[in-house]
């Protein structure tokens, strides 16, 4: 009987190993990390997206066969692909994929390749040196009021369905929440009495978010009034479907929409909701301290992009109510450089800097 090797992590051909298997002990990992459901769906497709070009271009999808050129190859496949391809729910504009979202594909995938490094299954990163493609910076153009007035004017808050749509928006643009966030919002979590409720955001991290009078009266409309029984004791969510189950991602994304369809608001989104509260809780004085815990980031970072944004909207509120602007100044003959010239026009000129 021939003895089996005790073969050692060095003699092991980690070259062979496919892109797949490797997804799946990177899917592992991350969810011993603590990082959340969507974060580890969105790495595993990242990489799932990259086998499976591979395959369909001819190559091999084994690890030691992934190289650098490769890799640029499948980015450039990204910036030409069509934006929500195969989507069921979103609709497919003529556009191909936004640069933001392919500087996110690589991004991931430089996350995978350096957890390879650290792991031991390369020597080096292969895409150390890989840079994410630049993206304009452009300043988003947030909800207006009377924008906020036509999308919450389509909905009928004296119906199920009307109030808890009515209560998810205007949670939303008073709260800054993410998508993620209010759909796994908890009923037991939700404080309305006492004007917060209890999140998990990012990271599996709880945080506190206050809430405003407005979005109170919402809520407690729904949850006094319209939300259904829970179709089971499984089904703890705030916001349920009529049926009495949780509702879904995909199915907040198809009520904003349709929303934006209706309203002729063809922005809107979800997303533009947290964009909308957190540049007007600047604007009528919040700090930005205090907007990084509601919003839940961990950093300033990405709080400055929000002070930006406030800046640039009181920009555009000082050209539609600057006080000058407003008056009738059409009579009045502002001058011209230089003045009369000679004697009298120096004397002028000599008196104007008197104070």
């Amino acid at each position: 009987m021939v003895r089996a090797k005790n073969r050692r992590w060095h003699e092991l051909e980690k070259g062979n190993i496919p892109l797949e298997k490797l997804a799946r002990h990177y899917e592992a990992y991350n969810r011993s990390e603590g990082k959340s459901p969507r974060t580890i769906e969105w790495y595993s497709r990242v990489i799932a997206y990259l086998a499976r070009y591979l395959k369909q271009e001819g190559y091999s999808a084994q690890l030691s066969d992934v190289d650098m050129p490769i890799v640029r190859e499948f980015i450039l496949h990204l910036q030409t692909k069509t934006r929500w391809t195969n989507h069921p729910y979103m609709p497919h504009p003529n556009g191909n994929l936004a640069a933001i979202s392919v500087q996110t594909y690589v991004r991931g995938l430089r996350a995978f390749f350096n957890w390879l490094q650290r792991e031991g299954y390369t020597e080096e990163s292969l895409l150390a040196d890989l840079k994410p493609p630049k993206a304009p910076y452009k300043l988003v153009e947030v909800l207006r009021e009377d924008e906020i007035q036509k999308i919450l004017s389509c909905l009928d808050p004296n119906t199920a369905s009307g109030c808890r749509d009515t209560a998810i928006v205007i949670m939303m643009l008073d709260t800054g929440l993410r998508l993620s966030e209010i759909t796994n919002l908890k009923m037991a979590h939700s404080h309305i009495d006492l004007g917060y409720v209890k999140v998990m955001g990012k990271g599996s991290k709880e945080r506190i978010v206050p809430i405003g009078g407005v979005a109170e009266k919402a809520l407690q409309r729904y949850v006094f009034h319209f939300r259904p029984e829970p179709l089971s004791s499984d089904e703890e969510n705030l916001f349920l479907t009529l049926e009495g189950r949780s509702l879904s991602w995909n199915a907040v994304r198809l009520i904003f929409s349709r929303l934006a369809q209706k309203s002729g608001v063809k922005r809107f989104h979800a997303h533009l909701c947290r964009h909308t509260f957190a540049t007007n809780y600047l604007i009528n004085g919040g700090d930005v301290f205090s907007l990084q815990q509601i919003l839940g980031h961990t950093s300033l970072e990405m709080v400055r992009r929000y002070v930006t944004l406030a800046s640039a909207q009181v920009r555009v509120q000082h050209r539609k109510f600057s006080p000058m602007d407003r008056m009738n100044l059409g009579r009045v003959k502002m001058g011209r450089a230089g003045g009369n010239g000679g004697r009298n026009g120096s004397k002028a000129r000599k008196e104007s800097v008197v104070v």
